[in-house]
């Protein structure tokens, strides 16, 4: 059995947000900043769900605030199917729900508005990242 290269090989992340405006800064974020590839977009939580089994991605990034279906409903769902789930709250919203989606195994939480011109914002969205893949870390030195 050969040995898997961890530079070779990239992380992968689904966005759920219903505003394009987010994900499309997502999108360049994760793609230039972090290396990874994008596998999916949704607009609300069941896409969240739908999205996740489909592709099951390294990480999923979730707003709280969507129609339909919530992102904390949705969380919550897919953490029962699969407690191995990376996931990550970009949120406008505070308080109880955030701290429920901790509780559930949510792995990050980061706070909208996005501010990626803000570069105090982005280390510390970096650092995030970095929390649920420690080895991003340890790969860029």
């Amino acid at each position: 059995m050969e040995p898997l290269s961890e530079k070779t090989t990239k992380h992968t992340v689904v966005f759920v947000d219903d505003s394009s405006f987010i994900i499309n800064r997502l999108d360049r974020f994760f793609r230039e900043q972090l290396d990874f590839t994008v596998l999916g977009q949704g607009r609300d939580g069941n896409d969240a769900i739908a999205l996740y089994e489909k592709h099951l991605p390294d990480l999923l990034t979730l707003d709280i605030s969507m129609p339909n279906k919530r992102g904390n409903d949705a969380a919550k769902e897919i953490v029962s199917k699969h407690p191995e789930a990376k996931i990550m709250i970009i949120s406008a919203v505070r308080g109880n729900e955030i701290l429920e989606c901790l509780s559930l195994g949510v792995k990050g939480y980061m706070e909208k508005p996005l501010r990626f011109e803000d570069q105090a914002y982005v280390n510390d969205f970096l650092e995030t990242v970095h929390e649920i893949f420690p080895e991003l870390k340890s790969a860029k030195g």
